[in-house]
């Protein structure tokens, strides 16, 4: 699952009219907002958009993986190993070499079952 934030904003623009033309989009898992015109919003198994069991959150994959080979990417680097436990805030995955990584879920970008 990927955590993605895209946006392309082009404020500078401006119409023969003067006024500003704002375009852009974000992509969320669940949610999408397109130039403020539609508004598309998924609750899951809440809000009965979603498949019974299906993972809705970073924090759920993470917890259906746990005693599994992982790969977690972050901004900062991408760790590799058995993800042992996870936390409220952040997870504990053990390297080949024995080293204990805690990585905080809100910076995960991606994560595969290695």
């Amino acid at each position: 699952m990927s955590q993605n934030l895209v946006t392309s904003n082009n404020a500078n623009s401006v119409n023969n009219d003067s006024t500003l033309s704002h375009n852009f989009s974000l992509n969320l898992p669940g949610f999408s907002l397109d130039g403020g015109q539609n508004l598309n919003l998924s609750l899951g198994k809440w809000g009965g958009g979603g498949t019974p069991g299906t993972p809705t959150t970073i924090r759920e994959v993470l917890l259906s993986l746990v005693n599994e080979q992982v790969q977690v990417t972050t901004p900062f680097d991408t760790i590799s190993g058995t993800l042992l436990a996870v936390q409220d805030d952040y997870i504990v995955i053990i390297e080949a070499s024995g080293s204990q990584v805690l990585v905080r879920i809100e910076k995960i970008e991606f994560v595969s079952n290695s």
